[in-house]
């Protein structure tokens, strides 16, 4: 988890401190920085904590906001996962097309977000939470109360379905059929430019998205299955009923049947920057010199250093020449060795 953060915390200082680095594809990365850090920080210790003490420590105004702020930010990382994917897609398969400008990109990650908060609205309509007497009568609650949805097992079902189809499947074909399509027009531009720098470049980022994408389908794709499995009841002791049955259900148990699956959706908000930080040569570049200030203020004092050195009139200036009446070729000859001397 702190790993994450400080990973997050990098890319979104590192980019926006470079003005150079404001292309549309790292401002979709700050964003999908942004959203992992919302994950790490309002998703992962609560659900860690209801998940061991099966009990909700806070008002139902907290449970309520809770769950809306989870699911927006689960939603802009999907979302904007599919939007990296559709920028890439251009940029390869369509070279010559007119780049987005920072304003249109800033204008459509403002869309995701807002498309993101909609798409959270009902599921906290449904939440409640129940008092502690009822908690630890009936939702096998030992120390206080339990902030659960109050829906129908038939509304549950197809709420699951609907989930995992726009948040993991839809998502996951789209930006699977956008990669092998780059990867195809990257193969034939392969075989026409040989060697070429942005060719390069662009196989190299093609390989960074196919790996953040890797991730998101390892890491997302246990827990949507628990929440089919729930929902449908297909898997007994993973149910809220055999739950009720249980007085102390063992730890083993709980990391099983809900902890592994949801540490590891939240895994993909820890392991991004590290695949921007080993695949992408600028990122490399300037999370060196974010993490090491110390010699990037003693490289900018060297360089100035040798600015004033090489503004120095040398023993061999045109005046001293003049001065001492050395011919022209001797004078050349020895400017030339002069300034081949200051720049070693």
């Amino acid at each position: 988890m702190v790993v994450g953060i400080c990973g997050n915390c990098l890319v979104v200082y590192v980019v926006s401190r470079n003005k150079h680095m404001w292309t549309s594809m790292n401002l979709f990365l700050t964003n999908l920085a942004l959203s992992d850090l919302l994950v790490l920080v309002f998703c992962l210790p609560p659900t860690v904590l209801n998940d061991i003490t099966k009990t909700f420590w806070l008002s139902e105004g907290f449970c309520k906001a809770m769950l809306f702020v989870q699911n927006t930010s689960v939603y802009v990382s999907v979302l904007t996962l599919v939007a990296i994917s559709l920028e890439r897609w251009k940029a390869i398969s369509k070279p010559l097309s007119i780049a987005l400008p920072s304003k249109t990109t800033c204008q459509f990650i403002l869309f995701i977000w807002l498309f993101a908060a909609f798409l959270s609205l009902p599921e906290p309509f449904t939440l409640k939470t129940f008092s502690a007497e009822y908690a630890r009568k009936n939702l096998n609650t030992k120390w206080g109360t339990r902030c659960k949805e109050s829906w129908s097992p038939s509304f549950q079902q197809k709420y699951q379905l609907i989930q995992t189809l726009v948040l993991f499947i839809a998502p996951l074909l789209v930006i699977s059929a956008l990669c092998v399509h780059m990867n195809i027009v990257l193969r034939q531009k392969a075989l026409q430019q040989i060697g070429s720098r942005h060719l390069r470049e662009r196989q190299r980022a093609m390989r960074m998205l196919i790996a953040v994408v890797l991730v998101f389908a390892i890491s997302y794709m246990p827990v949507h299955l628990h929440n089919i499995a729930a929902a449908f009841q297909f898997d007994r002791w993973g149910s809220d009923e055999d739950e009720q049955q249980q007085q102390q259900p063992s730890l083993i148990l709980i990391a099983l049947r809900k902890f592994i699956p949801r540490v590891m959706s939240y895994s993909s908000s820890v392991i991004n920057p590290i695949t921007y930080n080993f695949m992408s040569e600028k990122f490399r570049k300037e999370f060196r010199r974010a993490c090491c200030c110390g010699e990037q203020r003693k490289e900018s004092l060297n360089r100035k250093e040798s600015m004033m050195a090489f503004r120095r009139p040398s023993s061999f200036s045109p005046a001293n020449a003049q001065k001492h009446h050395i011919p022209l070729s001797r004078r050349c000859t020895a400017l030339s060795q002069s300034s081949a001397a200051q720049m070693l």
